[in-house]
């Protein structure tokens, strides 16, 4: 498997990682975000995906529709999900599409425009001429000029680097959180709190809002700098321990490097056995 660090994150944020990494003196595993939802990253009209939005991003455009790394109905565009990735994303989508707007008509929406009449924090692209066709953009009840959801960074452990790690011994402190990983700055009674499952630490709330806080100074957006939404994959517990690859920031340097990826269970195993 051939990866590299541009999998995982954008090369604009690497460094925001290694310093959280420092800061709170911690090894942070993310997930395969994938090239395609990093396109969008930093771009204005797009944001991250935050934890109350469960629906698939597209793997593929279809046609003249940049899709790719976007929120996308399975159902409006099926051929944007390749393989056994539409089932999976036909459920996702059924699971939250309550809080999807979808227009009655096919004029959609204008993306320089803040939607009126809409009564969820999401509204779906009915347009059929429009490139995002099918695509699914934040609205927040109306409040804001449309953006596109890309994929987020998907934690999958942050490890203290002080002590010694098992992975099936985690004990999440919290089960229900809204969506509350976002820059400081924009404040929380802006939004409607949406609660949903998002089992994190009190470590991995801190290490999400530094590294969104971050993010924030240097984008031109300031959606843009939702990149961590919800907790890690292990604190769902032992189903969630999957061995899939991931990128593994490190709170000190190891032979000269920051980064290192962990593609294979036995790299995990082994990265955890010698995480201190």
């Amino acid at each position: 498997m051939n990866l590299n660090y541009i999998d995982f994150i954008h090369p604009n944020h690497i460094n925001i990682f290694i310093a959280a990494a420092q800061e709170f003196n911690c090894h942070i595993l993310v997930r395969k975000t994938g090239q395609a939802a990093l396109n969008w990253v930093g771009k204005r009209g797009y944001t991250g995906k935050r934890a109350d939005m469960k629906a698939k991003t597209a793997n593929q455009n279809v046609g003249r529709y940049q899709l790719a790394g976007l929120v996308c109905s399975p159902f409006v565009q099926p051929l944007a999900f390749t393989g056994e990735r539409l089932a999976s994303a036909q459920k996702k989508w059924s699971k939250c599409q309550h809080l999807i707007t979808v227009p009655s008509n096919t004029m959609g929406f204008d993306d320089q425009r803040q939607p009126r009449g809409c009564h969820t924090p999401y509204l779906l692209q009915t347009n059929t001429d429009h490139k995002h066709y099918g695509c699914v953009a934040l609205v927040d009840m109306g409040l804001l000029i449309p953006r596109y959801i890309h994929g987020d960074y998907d934690l999958y452990a942050i490890i203290p680097a002080s002590k010694a790690f098992d992975p099936n011994a985690l004990n999440p402190l919290a089960s229900k959180l809204g969506s509350t990983m976002r820059p400081s700055s924009m404040g929380l009674e802006a939004y409607e709190r949406l609660f949903v499952d998002n089992k994190e630490s009190q470590l991995s709330f801190r290490v999400a809002t530094y590294i969104n806080n971050r993010i924030e100074s240097i984008s031109p957006d300031l959606l843009g700098a939702l990149m961590v939404n919800h907790g890690e994959q292990l604190n769902l517990g032992k189903s969630g321990q999957t061995f899939e690859p991931v990128l593994a920031i490190l709170a000190k340097q190891e032979n000269g490097q920051w980064l290192k990826i962990l593609a294979s269970q036995f790299e995990h195993e082994q990265f955890y056995r010698n995480v201190l």
